[in-house]
């Protein structure tokens, strides 16, 4: 469905810190335990849900895959300028100023030993389909912060 264009054609009001929990607690392995939720309080939003939890499970997924075995990862959803804002933050490996900035959202490029690379692409354009956005912050050694934003739907 990413490529083909029929992206976010089954939303309705859904509310996020709901999927986040449902994909968190669907984690498994050791990573799974050093997830920390610090959700707050959002509106519902007029979302796909199922494509919604394959983003944050990509990112979860992401995340939880640089972090060693004593770090950790922060999922926090907050409202702000007339969005709600999903942060994902890793304290791992961190991902380099050049990929970051030519190759991170390009299909078929991975930092990962094993991995397709179309997680971040498929992530940006389900977002994008919702009149959304991402945006990720990263320094080598320090960790990655992932910001997804979704639109909150304007009341009648």
């Amino acid at each position: 469905r990413t490529f083909s264009g029929s992206l976010a054609s089954q939303r309705a009001m859904s509310d996020l810190n709901r999927v986040v929990r449902e994909v968190s607690s669907g984690l498994d392995g050791p990573s799974a335990a050093r997830v920390r939720l610090e959700l707050g309080e959002i509106p519902l939003l007029c979302i796909d849900a199922d494509e919604i939890a394959s983003v944050v499970r990509n990112l979860l997924l992401n995340a939880a895959e640089a972090i060693s075995a004593e770090g950790g990862v922060t999922v926090r959803t907050v409202q702000k300028n007339g969005k709600v804002e999903m942060v994902v933050e890793d304290d791992g490996n961190g991902i380099s100023r050049e990929f970051l900035e030519k190759d991170l959202f390009v299909p078929f490029r991975t930092t990962k030993s094993s991995g397709l690379g179309i997680g971040l692409f498929q992530s940006r354009k389900i977002l994008e389909a919702h009149g959304g956005s991402i945006e990720v912050e990263s320094e080598e050694g320090k960790g990655t912060t992932v910001r997804a934003a979704l639109p909150v739907p304007r009341s009648e």
